[in-house]
């Protein structure tokens, strides 16, 4: 195989390049890297496992703004066209090059605006990845998703595009790599020794307006709070703001001198460097890698899963090291299950960001990714070393994702405990007004629920199931929605509204406590009924496919009241369509 590097950096031609510094053969400070180059010349491949040897935030420039318009790129094209298209590209290419520590694999286009790369001349070291059109053509003939090559003749279109945009590669670029022959780890080995010769990974002096914020840490009038998960494998929860810092804390569980940081596109920019920092400040020489996932349940996939097992891949992961999940339950169920993996189990970190993840996905060691079939039906038990729950960073959640907690909260009295359920109600307008206290205390007091039963039931054999109270109907929803409709906790209440009447047609608990359940949950901002357009027979062939199901029938988590919740099998079909006909 042949792999070719032009070494020499490349002298910016354009006024806006030429005002970065240009330090010859010397180290060129920069606090980003950005891959530029065609269409499969391997940024997205090369890219994700550069930065988790550079310990960097990886993106796919392309695969963010699908995530963020929830519409993929050729979707995008088609309704707003090339213009509309670049203009979002624009302004999502400013946000992310705001801040530090990213490894940016732009779209083959992006060089086109004259703004864009100025934005990247000014705020990273660009590598111009380049591949000859023979190979090009052939790592793309399979592809169908790249609206350029929709039509026409491909190899004259590439030509085309070539003849365009190579010249603004390599006026934008600080170095030129040939990806042509070489195989990703080749490549990634390669160029990562030139970068380690020629690019200064440097912090920010200041960073612009529209850099996202970071939080300033919450001061609570209390001390953090603990909760221990006993059983075979025991772990210790830690509840309290400022615990993302805690570089000792936060190092404790690490057994050896390697570490993955996962994280997703919303949640690394914010606070993975805090992460990284803490780990080498109580443990130096210890080695951080990164890998960020697009945020979103849609990356909650085997090929999300396959990023990760190569982000620990390029880092070189022994049994000994360690994976910190840094994000919500997409983020935790990934990483986890990557960790139940690599070299069949290594130790997994649980540091959840979101209230749902705080009091749920984070804690008991369930790990999963979807398949279009169906929600985290690929997946493994594999309980964390430890779950770090910093409540400061709840001071940046979105008001949607609040309450899409409050509803796995709101689960736990509805389930096992009817004076929580007291509480909740009296304590609903302090946990919607973020009041500190009455957040910490109803994380802790969820964990707590949680934590008892799984201590008793680790691999859910019995009672653990309770724990999916409502989930059977949600799972469904979330399903047929294709996981971009209602989010988890929101299908949750919906799923307990619909749990609650099931329980009621048989016979089982009064309509009044489901009629309170409801007006908690209606309280808390949430959804209780079925949304429009789905088929109830969809929904009822996707509950026959759900992990709760048994060779007998369907089996449900009901309730005979508040607070007091049960296994039921063999439940008839024709109730379950009943309840979803009715919404």
């Amino acid at each position: 195989m042949r792999c070719s590097v032009h070494a020499d950096p490349l002298v910016p031609t354009d006024a806006a390049a030429r005002s970065r510094p240009y330090h010859g053969v010397l180290m060129n400070p920069a606090p980003n890297l950005v891959l530029v180059g065609p269409m499969g010349s391997g940024k997205s491949s090369i890219g994700r496992r550069l930065a988790g040897r550079f310990g960097l935030a990886f993106v796919d420039l392309d695969r963010d703004i699908e995530q963020r318009t929830g519409a993929t790129i050729p979707t995008i094209f088609e309704c707003e066209g090339e213009a509309g298209f670049r203009l979002r590209e624009r302004e999502v290419l400013a946000e992310l090059l705001a801040g530090e520590g990213l490894l940016l694999a732009s779209g083959g286009g992006a060089v086109i605006d004259a703004g864009n790369r100025r934005l990247m001349a000014g705020r990273a070291f660009v590598v111009h990845l380049h591949v000859d059109l023979a190979e090009q053509l052939e790592r793309l003939a399979r592809d169908r998703t790249r609206p350029l090559l929709a039509n026409g003749d491909r190899e004259q279109v590439l030509r085309t595009l070539a003849a365009a945009r190579e010249p603004l590669y390599r006026d934008v670029a600080d170095l030129r790599f040939d990806t042509g022959g070489c195989a990703p780890p080749v490549a990634v080995a390669r160029l990562g020794r030139l970068l380690a010769q020629r690019w200064q990974r440097t912090a920010c002096a200041t960073l612009p307006t529209f850099a996202p914020p970071l939080p300033e840490p919450v001061h609570m009038p209390f001390p953090p709070r603990t909760v221990d998960v006993d059983g075979a494998h025991p772990y210790r929860i830690h509840i309290g703001p400022g615990l993302l810092d805690d570089g000792a804390l936060m190092a404790a569980p690490l057994r050896g001198a390697q570490a993955l940081v996962v994280s997703d596109s919303e949640v690394a920019p914010r606070y993975a460097a805090r992460v990284v920092e803490a780990l080498q400040r109580a443990r130096p020489g210890v080695q951080v890698g990164e890998f960020v996932l697009p945020a979103g349940e849609a990356s909650k996939t085997l090929d999300g899963f396959a990023g990760a097992i190569d982000a620990l891949a390029a880092l070189g992961a022994r049994r000994d090291a360690c994976v910190y999940a840094l994000g919500g339950g997409v983020v935790g169920d990934l990483a986890g299950f990557a960790a139940a993996c690599w070299m069949r189990g290594i130790d997994c970190v649980q540091l959840p960001t979101s209230l749902l993840a705080m009091v749920d996905s984070s804690v008991g060691g369930k790990t999963a990714v979807d398949l279009p079939r169906g929600k985290n039906l690929v997946g493994a038990f594999h309980p964390p070393r430890a779950v770090i729950a910093d409540t400061s960073v709840l001071a940046t959640l979105p008001p949607r994702e609040l309450r899409a907690g409050l509803a796995e909260v709101v689960k736990y009295g509805a389930l096992g405990d009817a004076a929580f359920l007291d509480w909740l109600e009296q304590h609903a307008d302090a946990l919607l007004a973020m009041d500190h206290q009455a957040l910490a205390d109803a994380i802790a007091r969820s964990c707590a629920h949680k934590a008892t039963i799984v201590a008793r039931d680790p691999f859910e054999h019995g009672e653990r199931a309770l724990l999916n109270f409502g989930h059977t109907f949600a799972h469904a929803i979330e399903t047929a929605q294709g996981y971009g409709g209602l989010n988890h906790g929101e299908a949750v209440a919906v799923g307990m509204v619909l749990a609650a009447r099931l329980s009621e047609a048989l016979g089982l608990a009064p309509a009044t406590d489901g009629d309170r359940l409801r007006a908690l949950l209606q309280h808390f901002g949430l959804p209780v009924a079925l949304p429009g357009g789905l088929d109830p027979e969809q929904l009822l062939a996707h509950m026959r496919l759900d992990k709760k199901a048994q060779a007998g029938g369907l089996r449900f988590i009901v309730w005979r009241g508040a607070g007091r919740a049960e296994v039921l099998s063999d439940v008839p079909e024709s109730a379950v369509l009943a309840v979803l006909r009715a919404g």
